[in-house]
């Protein structure tokens, strides 16, 4: 069994795309929001010129940022985890209280 740095190194490990929100609430919300999204598009198509592709254009530019979003929220969290690891490895309970 290899360890989780091995899987992670080895590309058999990536927290941004296995990443799925468990809430009722969020995935309510992004029904709602792809809901909103498809009839804009439509309500574009119906406009003299056309401004759906451009907004789609606009919105995958936007969409781009993503990963490099996750990424950083990743590398942030998973610094911050090792600093509380330092933090209680090194602590000497004995001397608290």
């Amino acid at each position: 069994m290899s360890t989780v740095l091995h899987q992670l190194y080895n590309g058999k490990l990536c927290p941004a795309e296995q990443y799925q929100p468990l809430q009722d609430a969020y995935r309510d919300m992004r029904r709602e929001q792809c809901s909103h999204y498809t009839d804009f598009i439509k309500a574009l198509e119906q406009l003299e010129p056309p401004l759906d592709k451009r907004f789609i254009e606009i919105m995958d530019e936007q969409l781009d940022t993503i990963p490099m979003d996750f990424s950083a929220m990743f590398i942030d969290g998973f610094c911050l985890g090792a600093q509380m690891m330092i933090e209680i490895l090194g602590n000497d309970r004995s001397r608290e209280t």
